[in-house]
């Protein structure tokens, strides 16, 4: 057994070394981090599975974002690192979205591994000056990164789709804000917003984007209290979901929700 995992990480971290270049927009210093990061996530993954659990999860999961055979298909959440959930008291008479009070034991035991993958996958998406991603420990789409004693708060939504258009993409300069629309993978399309969030002074950086039926949102929101803006740039944003595994995390919550519709309400 020994053996076929020491011959199985072989060959996942040579798929990581064989990663195509990144665009000449990425440094290569990023390119490396990236690399260095993803190896040790697979050396993790692969020390604690073993070749019996990769077979028993049905597929083996690339750092470029692909499974062999879907990791939404097997309707298992993979193991992924411990990471100990950020206690955060909640707002009295607010409920939270995704909040993990009122599960039952098994559903809660899923929500919580999900929270577990995504920190997991959100740490190989987002750059290292947003520190370490934890999930929070009352809602499943609550994150968050601390770094040099800036704390960013990390939104993350997969949600069916309600129906609703979204509005323009539109840039304004003069208040610093900026909204594009590029591919994210062939056939999807994204926006990326950089713009004001808590005060004119601090940015927060989001994506969203339409993934099978499901409407997608992640936001970095900044610092308030240090008046830091999300250290994420759009480019930083695009080029990390696109590299890291956080699309197949897109691609289970789309089979396997973990949210409601969100009912909109029309007229005024």
């Amino acid at each position: 057994m020994s053996n076929d995992v020491s011959l199985l990480r072989e060959a996942m971290e040579r798929a990581v070394d064989d990663l195509p270049p990144l665009p000449d927009l990425v440094p290569a210093a990023a390119l490396s981090g990236r690399r260095r990061r993803a190896r040790a996530r697979l050396t993790v993954a692969v020390s604690a599975l073993g070749v019996a659990g990769l077979a028993a999860l049905g597929a083996v999961v690339l750092p470029g974002g692909g499974t062999e055979a879907g990791v939404a298909a097997t309707g298992t959440v993979p193991p992924a690192p411990y990471r100990t959930p950020v206690h955060v008291e909640a707002t009295p008479g607010e409920t939270e979205e995704g909040s993990l009070n009122g599960l039952s034991g098994a559903e809660r035991k899923r929500f919580e591994e999900f929270q577990q993958w995504t920190a997991t996958a959100l740490d190989g998406a987002l750059p290292d000056a947003v520190g370490t991603i934890r999930p929070l420990d009352s809602s499943v789409v609550a994150y968050q990164g601390e770094k040099d004693g800036n704390v960013f708060r990390v939104t993350f939504t997969v949600r069916p789709d309600d129906g609703v258009a979204a509005g323009p993409c539109t840039s304004i300069p003069e208040k610093g804000t900026t909204c594009e629309t590029v591919e994210l993978e062939a056939g999807t399309g994204t926006r990326i917003r950089v713009g004001a969030s808590g005060s004119m002074e601090t940015n927060a950086t989001s994506m969203t984007f339409t993934y099978g039926g499901s409407d997608v949102r992640l936001e970095i929101s900044p610092d308030e209290r240090t008046g830091r803006s999300a250290p994420v740039t759009a480019q930083q944003l695009l080029d990390g979901v696109r590299e890291s595994g956080l699309l197949d995390v897109v691609r289970y919550a789309d089979e396997h929700p973990l949210l409601k519709k969100q009912v909109s309400v029309r007229g005024g």
